[in-house]
């Protein structure tokens, strides 16, 4: 049986389960047509007593019996003496008398149903009616249902089994396409197939889209592997290819100057290429759930001190830090939202208009609190807002101004572990930056 696939085993099950039903059906029939012929025998014979009687007269002490006795078809009747010697008939059914109640008996090789009825007559006398008729007759009704349904049950278990095996096809048919379909991706072929079964409330076509679903999230996340991993091939090769560039400098000069300049290059690029490394595994470690997230604080407090450590930073760049918050316990990784919002107010500064104002407020709501970061400075063009938060995407196109590129992409991976959000807007000359992020503890949505 374990051989056997799924469809078999239903189509199986199916035409078992319809013969089945079947002979259920056919026994009720039976008996019920068992049923039927012994209320027709019993009506038969209470009908040929009426008439027998009706038949028989009794003049000047003597009983006289009609021709019409004899007439009723496949009804027999025998007038008995009380001591059980025949007084009329041609067929005799031996049997004690039992007045009103049909039952079934066997003589002469043949199996009756008999019925009997005591008369009365002047001076006394005695008589037994018994009227009878064969059961052959409800016996011919059952064998030619016997001898159709010995014909009729192969013909339904064919049927049966067709039905059964066309039914089940169908219905696994998209079992098979999301079989041939997992099997053409697992040798490696395009995930940008699709099952599509169309428009259906079934499980199978919930399933279908569930599997289609799956397929969507893993060619966009395949996607971004093979970018994300170009990129940062690409964002390596720059420092690379200056170490490389310093190295060749120091050893072609004799000076000591020249060779440490050159070491102190190195080093730079080196450090550049450590901050990358060092963000990017944090990123990788925050979306696979390895950071914890049970750290109790204030959340204006680690803002507040946030800001306070950019003063200096935004001093240079003669811009304001404003800060409008609003006391609030938080539950999460401290030093991973402390990172974010780090991020969020060094690309402010980065970015923002020289003698500008960088605003960070805070808002209540009844189910989560929101940061907003707010800058001055040229407006993002609306097709670039979404591609903010993308690994290594940066608005200076040219890359003269200092970063990895991935600040924001950090940001938005440390807040949806928290189960928050991040948006960005940008227009009139400002810029601001969203974060909302849930009250009631940042770990119930990871």
């Amino acid at each position: 049986m374990n051989r056997l696939t799924i469809k078999m085993r239903v189509t199986l099950w199916y035409a078992c389960l319809l013969l089945l039903i079947c002979l259920l059906l056919f026994t009720v029939m039976n008996l019920a047509a068992n049923g039927a012929a012994r209320e027709y025998c019993r009506q038969t014979l209470q009908n040929a007593l009426t008439m027998v009687k009706d038949e028989l007269e009794y003049e000047d002490g003597r009983l006289e019996i009609q021709s019409g006795i004899d007439e009723i078809p496949n009804v027999y009747a025998t007038l008995f003496r009380a001591d059980g010697s025949v007084l009329y008939g041609r067929q005799r059914v031996p049997d004690a008398f039992e007045e009103g109640v049909m039952r079934r008996t066997t003589y002469g090789g043949h199996s009756w149903y008999i019925l009997d009825e005591r008369l009365e007559y002047r001076e006394g006398e005695e008589i037994w009616l018994r009227v009878y008729t064969s059961t052959d007759v409800s016996w011919d009704a059952q064998l030619s249902m016997l001898r159709y349904g010995f014909w009729f049950f192969p013909l339904l278990a064919a049927f049966a089994l067709a039905g059964g095996h066309a039914l089940t096809a169908r219905a696994f048919r998209p079992v098979k396409e999301m079989t041939a379909l997992a099997g053409s991706i697992a040798g490696g072929e395009d995930l940008s197939r699709r099952i599509g079964l169309g428009g259906g409330k079934d499980e199978l076509h919930a399933l279908s889209d569930t599997f289609d679903a799956m397929l969507e999230r893993l060619e966009r996340s395949f996607h971004r592997e093979r970018r994300f991993t170009s990129d940062v091939a690409h964002e390596l090769r720059t420092p690379m290819n200056a170490i490389r560039t310093q190295c060749e400098y120091g050893l072609s000069r004799e000076q000591a100057p020249q060779k440490d300049e050159a070491l102190k290059r190195i080093l730079e690029r080196n450090e550049e290429m450590d901050a990358l490394v060092r963000q990017l595994l944090l990123i990788a470690r925050t979306e696979s759930g390895q950071m914890p997230r049970d750290d109790h604080f204030r959340l204006d407090e680690m803002l507040e001190q946030v800001a306070e450590d950019f003063v200096p930073v935004a001093a240079e760049r003669r811009m304001r830090i404003q800060t409008q918050l609003t006391p609030c316990p938080a539950v999460g990784n401290r030093a991973l939202l402390a990172r974010a919002f780090i991020n969020l107010l060094d690309n402010a500064i980065r970015y923002g208009r020289e003698g500008g104002e960088i605003s960070v407020k805070m808002a209540l709501a009844p189910q989560e609190v929101s940061v907003t970061v707010e800058n001055e400075g040229d407006d993002i063009s609306p097709e670039d807002l979404p591609k903010l938060f993308d690994r290594f995407w940066r608005a200076d196109a040219s890359r003269t101004t200092p970063g990895t590129g991935i600040g924001l992409s950090l940001v938005k991976s440390a807040v949806e572990a928290h189960g928050g959000s991040v948006t960005a807007q940008s227009g009139e000359g400002m810029t601001r930056f969203c974060v909302r992020l849930p009250l009631e503890g940042s770990e119930e949505k990871k």
